[in-house]
């Protein structure tokens, strides 16, 4: 005879079943979170490691320019990254470039980058022996015959694009009414660092700039030779302003320097280069600061910053030559508070008008990089008239 069923000692040991069951499945789950758990955070933790970038400079810092530019873009890698960064300045002795190559190659560096024509050749062989290592070259453009690997990125600007602004720009202020300026010379001056494919690609557009306001104005010339002799940069420019340049525009590098020392002592107008030489020197030295009405930009960091980011989360990849421009942003005139004040309005309305009529491909300034050196040599009478 089979006994009656207790409903509710039934229902408390299938209750006993269950609540053992949901321990033993609970258990389970929260076992397989930790090991869930655990991978993530390890996963994690591999890549948060930081980034390594290291930048050989084939100079030094400090010369409120260049340099200091892209070394601004390993700041910002350091601050807005995480990055582990080192600036290496390999100063001017370029028998140490090689050695200097080798080493961070064979170290532990995520990105290893360097710039300007001067070291184009060697970091692309140094590529080469190293395939497994990623590099960015700036200011240049990476030749992929030679640098067969695909592990090295291109960065090049647009400097031309930039100079011709500063030629506009000091073109229309010969006829501002400004009181530094002497509207019955029709002369400006041009003093670079070294006679080199950059700094003349800075030269070209500075002509085309001026052609394009007026014809007729005439420019000085010069050279320093080097790229850190800011006592001949002071002589050179001031000969060019005691000769009549009523502007200078200055691609000098550090010796840029003794540029505006000379504007200065002058009570003459400069337009510096590369970073924004106003904002520079503006609370150490605001009287040579008054001078300098602008500068022709050109945003090493900032580009940098945006290919070391690219590489990293794969927009931007190594086996490519990135252009960048007025377009981009990378090149132009540094409108600071200086700028706002000495430029009149007017001309600050034409320069924006040229500047977008560049950048919409109406306006095409031509480069010293499609040119032979004896056809840069052959630029108009008086285009490249030495005072030297």
């Amino acid at each position: 005879m089979i006994g009656t069923i207790n409903p509710v000692r039934l229902f408390n040991i299938i209750e006993g079943e269950f609540e053992m069951k949901k321990e033993v499945v609970i258990a389970v789950v929260m076992l397989t979170l930790g090991v869930l758990l655990g991978s993530v955070l390890a996963v994690g933790a591999q890549s948060a490691a930081p980034l390594r970038v290291v930048y050989l400079v084939n100079g030094s810092l400090g010369d409120k320019g260049f340099y200091d530019s892209a070394a601004s873009g390993l700041y910002r890698m350091r601050d807005e990254l995480g990055a582990e960064i080192k600036i290496i300045e390999m100063g001017r002795d370029e028998t140490s470039y090689e050695g200097n190559f080798i080493d961070v190659s064979e170290q532990d560096w995520d990105l290893i980058i360097s710039g300007t024509w001067s070291v184009k050749e060697l970091a692309q062989e140094i590529a080469v022996q190293f395939p497994d290592k990623d590099y960015i070259f700036f200011d240049g453009q990476v030749d992929y015959d030679v640098v067969t690997t695909g592990n090295m990125m291109g960065i090049n600007y647009l400097s031309n694009e930039g100079s011709f602004m500063a030629g506009a720009l000091a073109a229309l202020m010969l006829d501002s009414g400004d009181e530094k300026i002497d509207p019955e010379k029709r002369i400006l001056g041009f003093v670079g660092s070294m006679d080199s494919p950059n700094i003349n690609d800075f030269l070209v557009g500075y002509i085309e700039g001026i052609k394009y306001i007026d014809p007729e104005i005439k420019l000085m010339t010069s050279y320093v030779g080097s790229f850190e002799d800011v006592p001949k940069a002071l002589e050179m420019t001031k000969q060019l302003y005691n000769q009549g340049a009523q502007i200078v525009f200055a691609p000098a590098s550090q010796s840029i320097l003794g540029a505006v020392t000379a504007a200065s002592d002058s009570d003459k107008y400069l337009i510096g280069c590369d970073q924004d030489i106003w904002a520079q020197v503006s609370e150490s030295d605001p009287e040579s600061a008054s001078v300098i009405i602008s500068s022709a930009l050109k945003k090493v960091g900032d580009s940098l910053f945006t290919a070391a980011s690219g590489f990293f989360d794969g927009s931007m990849t190594t086996d490519k030559n990135y252009t960048l421009g007025l377009k981009s942003g990378a090149v132009g005139l540094a409108e600071n508070e200086n700028f706002i004040t000495v430029v009149p309005e007017e001309i600050r309305a034409r320069l924006g008008e040229i500047s977008e009529l560049v950048m919409n491909g109406e306006i095409v300034v031509g480069t010293s990089f499609s040119m032979e050196t004896d056809a840069i040599a052959k630029l108009p009478a008086g285009d490249r008239k030495s005072v030297v």
